[in-house]
């Protein structure tokens, strides 16, 4: 009997290539948006591409017909694919861009998510800029000359270093600070910083609660320049992180100032010798708001190790940084950390997992307290150093709350004790001890209606149950009690039986109006919609802001009103969301030692005693307590599945086989789509992220309907 014919099982390429002589098989993961798709496959690595297939660049291959971008996550001696393999087509680019530690981290992102690698890598990499990485390679190889100071601005970024290296395009030009208010606000926040070692400690882990001390809405910049200090002095890189283009542009001119105090210092021009410079600070900026030139400098100079300070928005999150020493997130319960494209991962979940992998520091610090991170207070794994009840209640603004009983006039918009407290700010008396200053008028953005009324008879809208006043998200719903929790998609009037309603709070329009009349002579500026200011001077003036565009003043407020009930909706959150929007007004004012005032509007009384004794921690401690017994988030995790109710089912009972403690928590219908939120132990996370993603991949194969998946979306519940 003749014997069988032995299988070559040698690697070969297709059209017979030469190939390398050494790990001639590369596994390439393939950037595609097809779930079953996205994933590694082995192709051949040329002779002529040897030496440049380095595992971590990017690469070029043919997929089903045509060009697709990759990344070479390794190099092996054989492939388990039978017959010759496709090769790459070319090295993209030569930088070793998917660093070992970024992809760990992206793995990381992509269990505790249930996305896909790929999808991780397109948030955690940008794009490609051939111009600007032509200029970082020529500046790093021009490392050995004397490095000049960096120019940079506002959510840009670009160093001198880049300016000589021949690059004129548009994208490259940075303007200067707008009309030098950040620079004055820069100037005065940097002067005077404690000449401390600060959290010097071994990778911290740290959470802050702010107040607003002697530099009111910026303290959240010196505490973090005190530890950005301590660090870089320890020969370790920083990362910082920041909500919006508003905090970058603040944070970019307290640098810049720093490093204008330090190079006076250095020639003697300063006025004393104290050590009151902590520069010079060498930094880059990274934000989604940039070019696509900007961004990629930055992050390459990030990658290279050029800067060893790097701040940015949530998009800076992944950025490479050699020797990471320390991560600093502000106000880490802003929304704009949650990134919109899947597999929508939070910046703060992103920073507490990346701490972990390599081994390096996390600093929170925010004017309010989020429940992650006060759960990570009241297990031990982060410092709480906060300042205790007294220090902390001087530093902040004495506030005032409405008093039915003593105060007839309390139910009007703007009571008149509201009224005296503005007229004392703008106008002290003889025997006022403070200065005057800008007052903060924040009246509601467009969101939920705290309070409104049937369209046809104009009765107030109250709650069929307990008869409290109902809020809406628009006028179409969905209709909520903040009181009962009764949840309605539809309103019906109790009086005329209207479907319709109309909200009666009054928006920034109608409040300048009001002011105008009452306050004659008094300049009034508006900050909201599409004109929104970063900082202004301390003229005693009026600012009317909406939630959110509150600008930063010189010195801080003299007194802020407080308008209207701002309660975000009907979810588990809503009260949180609250306290964080009063108190990052709140913080805008002066101490009141320093005769600072706030009239607080609200109802609610947790907000009220969350304010009035500026203890956000406190507050969340007692939320946590309820949300612990109850199972709720961050005890538990939860995933909210979207798509239609069968297949939903499905995709549950597939999880539910392999995790027993996974348990559906609501499930709701709307406009012919369903929505399902389950929870499962945190211990649990990465086997449910991993079976999901597993799931949608095979879905996706059989060409089956898809089902959304998001992991730990704040507004689920």
């Amino acid at each position: 009997m003749d014997e069988p014919l032995p299988i070559d099982t040698g690697t070969t390429a297709e059209g017979q290539v030469p190939l390398a002589a050494d790990a001639p098989v590369g596994r390439v993961l393939i950037d595609h948006p097809v779930p079953h798709l996205a994933r590694v496959f082995d192709y051949a690595i040329p002779e002529k591409l040897a030496e440049a297939a380095v595992p971590g660049v990017r690469v070029r291959v043919k997929f089903a017909g045509r060009l697709r971008d990759g990344f070479l996550l390794e190099r092996v001696e054989t492939s388990e694919h039978l017959g010759p393999l496709a090769t790459i087509q070319r090295i993209t680019s030569p930088l070793v861009v998917l660093t070992p530690e970024l992809l760990a981290l992206c793995e990381a992102v992509t269990r505790r998510y249930a996305g896909t690698l790929s999808d991780v890598l397109r948030l955690a990499i940008p794009p490609r800029h051939a111009r600007a990485e032509k200029a970082v390679l020529r500046t790093d190889r021009n490392r050995s000359k004397p490095k000049k100071a960096a120019a940079v601005t506002a959510g840009t970024a670009r160093t001198a270093d880049t300016a000589d290296s021949g690059d004129t395009g548009a994208d490259a030009e940075v303007p200067a600070h707008g009309d030098g208010l950040l620079d004055r606000l820069g100037e005065w926040v940097v002067t005077g910083l404690p000449d401390g070692d600060g959290p010097a400690a071994e990778n911290p882990r740290l959470a802050l609660c702010c107040v607003p001390g002697e530099h009111p809405g910026l303290e959240w910049i010196r505490a973090g320049l005190e530890a950005a200090r301590a660090t870089l002095a320890a020969g370790r890189s920083v990362l910082w992180l920041v909500p919006d283009h508003r905090e970058l542009a603040v944070l970019s001119a307290a640098l810049d100032a720093a490093a204008v105090n330090a190079a006076a210092l250095e020639t003697g021009e300063t006025e004393t010798g104290e050590a009151d410079a902590i520069g010079p600070f060498d930094y880059a900026v990274l934000s989604a708001d940039q070019s696509p030139e900007q961004r990629w400098t930055a992050w390459l100079e990030g990658l290279l190790g050029h800067s060893r300070l790097l701040i940015g928005t949530r998009a800076a999150a992944f950025a490479p940084m050699p020797d990471l020493g320390l991560i600093i997130c502000t106000n880490d319960s802003d929304s704009n950390y949650l990134d919109q494209h899947a597999p929508y991962p939070h910046a703060r979940e992103v920073s507490l997992l990346r701490s972990t992998i390599e081994s390096c520091g996390v600093f929170f610090v925010s004017t309010d307290r989020s429940a992650e991170v006060q759960r990570l207070v009241e297990i031990g794994w982060l410092s709480d150093i906060t300042p205790g009840g007294p220090p902390r209640r001087s530093a902040a603004p004495l506030v005032f709350v409405p008093d039915e009983d003593r105060d007839p006039f309390a139910f009007q918009r703007i009571p008149s004790r509201a009224w005296q407290i503005m007229r004392s700010a703008l106008r002290p008396g003889p025997k006022d001890t403070h200065a005057a200053g800008p007052v903060l008028v924040q009246v509601p953005r467009s969101g939920y209606y705290p309070v409104f009324a049937c369209a046809r008879c104009h009765e107030v809208a109250r709650c069929p149950q307990c008869s409290a006043t109902l809020t809406t998200q628009s006028e179409t719903g969905p209709f909520a009690c903040r009181r009962c929790g009764h949840h309605s998609e539809t309103f019906t009037c109790t009086r005329c039986r209207s479907h319709q309603v109309r909200s009666i709070v009054r928006g920034r329009g109608r409040t300048v109006e009001e002011l105008r009349r009452a306050l004659p002579g008094i300049e009034i500026l508006e900050s909201g919609g599409e004109d929104i200011s970063t900082v202004i001077d301390d003229v005693p003036r009026l600012v009317v802001a909406t939630t959110g565009a509150e600008p930063y003043a010189l010195g801080g407020y003299a007194a802020a009103i407080l308008l209207d009930s701002l309660w975000p909706g009907p979810w588990m959150r809503s009260i949180d969301e609250g306290v964080a929007r009063r108190l990052r007004a709140a913080v805008l004012v002066r101490s009141r030692e320093n005769g600072g005032a706030v009239y607080l509007g609200d109802a609610d009384e947790a907000i009220r005693a969350t304010v009035t004794g500026f203890d956000p921690a406190t507050f969340m401690s007692r939320q946590l307590a309820d949300r612990r017994e109850l199972g709720f988030p961050p005890y538990r995790r939860i995933v909210e599945l979207t798509g239609s109710g069968t297949e939903i089912d499905s995709v549950i009972a597939e999880v539910g086989a392999e995790v027993e403690e996974l348990e559906e928590l609501i499930q709701d219908e709307d406009e012919g789509t369903q929505k399902a939120v389950a929870a499962y132990p945190i211990s649990a996370g990465d086997r449910v992220g991993s079976r999901l993603a597993a799931i949608t991949a095979a879905r996706s194969a059989k060409k089956q309907p898809q089902v959304r998946v998001r992991i730990d979306d704040p507004r689920s519940l």
